[in-house]
């Protein structure tokens, strides 16, 4: 939610990713449970897995462009980077080197007919080819029903999304470059905009004032439940028994919520097939003015939380 500048634009992501289901909605929730192979019960338990802390999973830590210094200093093994080129067919001439050896997710926003037609394919082709190992793409990330992002007409619609993930799918096949669909909000309404067989599945997650408990507690319940009712989207929309999923974004505006929902973001994405989770720090995004996140550097029990958790689920641990 690399536009989560304004508190305009945290409001518009609130309204959507905070939708309050209708017993049709919920309904039709479990259909997607059923469809994807998950038992309601274990759909909605504050418990995500068994398996969610077995040592050998492995997670890339990491973060923005506004957080990764500090959180690399913190912990070295921090190497994942969310990063946005929000121009309309901005392409660099290659992949970006902007720190070395991370593991880079980036964020593109091709023309869908200059893409779909092959005009960009030449320059695609030369920011894929020269990517690193571990990286991974996604085209206009947050293109949702409801359209938070505010995108234009001839991007936010499903017809177009899928094409794109399709063909930028294509375009990375064999290459270094993974690529995925990066989605905001409960997965069950956007579905029919993700398209089948990606490489990798995300959600720009938040502590959204619907996950909260009462008086704005922190509710692993619900955080664990979200979680568990998009991955049950993310089966049925990807045909996939068991796709890979990422954290693309993730924060609280409280700080004393972070270290328990970032730990239970991670404990989930151990035991579910998710091995990158990218944390999102932004100066004017903080609770005072609307947002969702807030600056870096946060208190000093979040920073050790995060520590603690890139060396448990340390990438470069052996098998």
């Amino acid at each position: 939610m690399d536009s989560l500048a304004t508190p305009e634009a945290a409001k518009a992501v609130h309204r959507i990713a905070d939708s309050v289901m209708s017993r049709r909605e919920a309904m039709s929730a479990g259909l997607v449970v059923a469809a994807a192979g998950l038992a309601p019960a274990r759909l909605w338990s504050a418990s995500s897995s068994s398996s969610a802390s077995a040592p050998s999973a492995k997670i890339v830590f990491g973060a923005d462009r506004s957080g990764y210094d500090g959180l690399h200093a913190a912990t070295p093994l921090a190497v994942g980077l969310r990063w946005y080129l929000n121009g309309e067919n901005e392409l660099p001439s290659a992949w970006p080197d902007i720190h070395p050896h991370t593991h880079m997710t980036l964020s593109l926003r091709p023309n869908p007919a200059d893409l779909l037609s092959g005009k960009l394919d030449r320059r695609l082709k030369a920011i894929i080819d020269s990517a690193p190992p571990t990286s991974e793409l996604t085209f206009w990330h947050e293109n949702t029903t409801g359209n938070p992002l505010r995108y234009p007409h001839y991007v936010n619609n499903a017809r177009a999304a899928i094409s794109m993930q399709k063909y930028g799918k294509k375009l990375c096949a064999g290459s270094n470059v993974l690529f995925g669909v990066i989605t905001v909000g409960p997965v069950i309404y956007q579905r029919h905009w993700i398209a089948r067989g990606l490489d990798w599945y995300g959600d720009d997650l938040y502590e959204f004032p619907k996950l909260r408990g009462p008086h704005n507690s922190f509710d692993k319940a619900n955080v664990t439940a979200r979680l568990n009712q998009n991955l049950a989207a993310w089966r049925t929309a990807s045909g996939q028994r068991r796709p890979a999923v990422r954290i693309c974004e993730t924060n609280s505006p409280y700080d004393s919520h972070r270290s328990e929902f970032f730990a239970t973001i991670a404990h989930w994405l151990a035991g579910h097939n998710g091995n990158r989770m990218l944390t999102y720090w932004n100066p004017r995004g903080s609770l005072a003015n609307g947002g969702v996140s807030g600056p870096w550097r946060p208190s000093k029990p979040v920073i050790r939380r995060l520590i603690s958790l890139a060396e448990h689920y340390d990438w470069k641990q052996r098998r």
